[in-house]
């Protein structure tokens, strides 16, 4: 079962998504509603894909914990959630390696085939 880490600042949907992703099949091994929490978390725990919202609490966003990562030579699939739709948003979030971006709401069909790109 591939380990998890959830990035989100809306408890409420924090627990949707937590719930889809186990409904999934993966192992949702930790939450947190910050940037900066969250990349403490996922270089202690090393997750095997990070499911994030863009807007965190904090100063971090959700690009800014992939670049943090990409900088510390970190390729870790991260998922980048968000309500954003412009195409500018899209090809930023697309603009780094093993990043996929997905809109919100967040439907089960799309979240399953979003993270299958993450295991080929």
């Amino acid at each position: 079962m591939k380990k998890v880490i959830l990035l989100e600042d809306d408890s409420l949907l924090a627990l949707v998504q937590k719930k889809m992703l186990t409904t999934l099949g993966y192992d949702v091994i930790e939450t947190s509603t910050s940037g900066e929490e969250g990349l403490e978390k996922i270089k202690a725990l090393n997750p095997d894909i990070v499911v994030s919202d863009q807007n965190l609490i904090g100063e971090m966003k959700g690009l800014d914990v992939v670049e943090a990562l990409r900088a510390e030579n970190n390729n870790i699939p991260v998922l980048i959630l968000s309500g954003d739709t412009t195409y500018e948003h899209l090809q930023e979030a697309s603009d780094y390696a093993n990043v996929k971006p997905l809109t919100k709401p967040v439907k089960v069909e799309d979240l399953k085939n979003t993270m299958l790109l993450f295991e080929n």
